[in-house]
């Protein structure tokens, strides 16, 4: 086999790995959810909240969590709260799949809606509904058909112009989510409960401490949860796999990073393979605190990837020496 032959093999092997590793790479990043925390972060939006307060015992509940009047104005005045909307809604039925589906509605805060996230748009009128990604793949339901749901003792009709982008975390989402508007939830469900409580920490307040002074004030009868812990999934299989996929992608572009950098490939082929290794390492630090349940930050994010960065130009600088020492 001549020379070009095996290089132009080579070149085909660590291109392969790398595709190979990306796609590991991507799809740690949509079973996490990380892909959804880096698109927020690299786009300059907040987390739609930074803690959620829940009654005790929650999800372990056999209905839909209710808070007493008392416990907004209580949650406020935590030191360190700068706001606390109230997630308001009831019981509700999917009709049409053989026998009830068990949702959740919810009166829309579109302040809440803009900065999570979604597909789709939000609802204009009271016939209008989103719903939540993982009941609608389950169901195949699709933006813009209409569905029938049963509430308050009557049938009402809404359409889909909407889905939340986050698929949301089982364990703490145990019903699909049915958001509407507050007049559509309110003829749905009748009188309106207070569900959870979203709460904003002020600018020098981390959620992590946000969340351990709201427990520590409110005691044993409220269960507080970070905004990255919902979404995490608390499942075994779920939390170890993306970062397994994550881990096992890097290693296959790193790898092929590798072997062009000591194969002696072009400067543009191994460069551009440098330049994918640190992407999946950062992608890959991702999954992995997405997975933990951990908040990922903008910081977080930089510091990795300019690391990674730094470590890939000045191995690309230093080549024509570690080459030449290698022989």
């Amino acid at each position: 086999m001549s020379g070009t032959s095996r290089h132009i093999r080579a070149l085909a092997g660590c291109i392969v790995a790398a595709l190979a590793g990306l796609l590991l790479i991507g799809t740690g990043l949509h079973l996490s959810g990380a892909g959804w925390h880096i698109a927020r972060c690299l786009s300059g939006d907040e987390s739609p909240f930074d803690a959620a307060v829940l009654p005790a015992g929650y999800p372990g509940l056999g209905t839909i969590p209710s808070l007493p009047e008392t416990a907004v104005p209580q949650i406020r005045a935590v030191p360190g709260v700068a706001d606390a909307v109230p997630v308001q809604g009831g019981e509700v039925g999917l009709v049409g799949f053989g026998t009830l589906v068990p949702l959740e509605a919810v009166a829309l805060d579109m302040a809440l809606l803009s900065s999570s996230g979604m597909e789709g748009e939000a609802p204009r009128s009271a016939s209008d509904a989103i719903l939540d990604k993982r009941t609608a793949d389950q169901l195949h339901l699709q933006i813009g058909e209409t569905i029938t749901v049963h509430g308050n003792g009557a049938d009402r009709s809404f359409e889909i112009t909407g889905m939340t982008a986050a698929r949301g975390n089982p364990t703490f989402d145990v019903r699909g989510t049915l958001g509407v508007l507050p007049m559509s939830a309110a003829d749905l469900v009748g009188p309106l409960e207070t569900e959870a409580v979203h709460v904003r920490a002020d600018n020098d307040v981390d959620p992590g401490e946000l969340r351990d002074r709201l427990q520590a004030s409110l005691g044993g009868e409220y269960d507080v949860v970070t905004h990255a812990e919902m979404l995490a999934t608390g499942d075994v299989t779920a939390e170890t796999l993306p970062p397994v996929l994550g881990v096992v992608g890097s290693l296959l572009v790193v790898g092929a990073a590798l072997t062009a950098y000591m194969g002696r490939q072009t400067t543009t082929t191994t460069s551009l393979l440098m330049a994918t290794a640190v992407l999946s390492v950062t992608a890959t630090a991702a999954v992995i605190v997405a997975s933990a349940g951990l908040e990922i930050s903008t910081p977080t994010i930089l510091a990795v990837a300019g690391t990674t960065a730094v470590a890939a130009m000045a191995a690309m600088v230093l080549r024509p020496k570690i080459l030449a020492q290698i022989g």
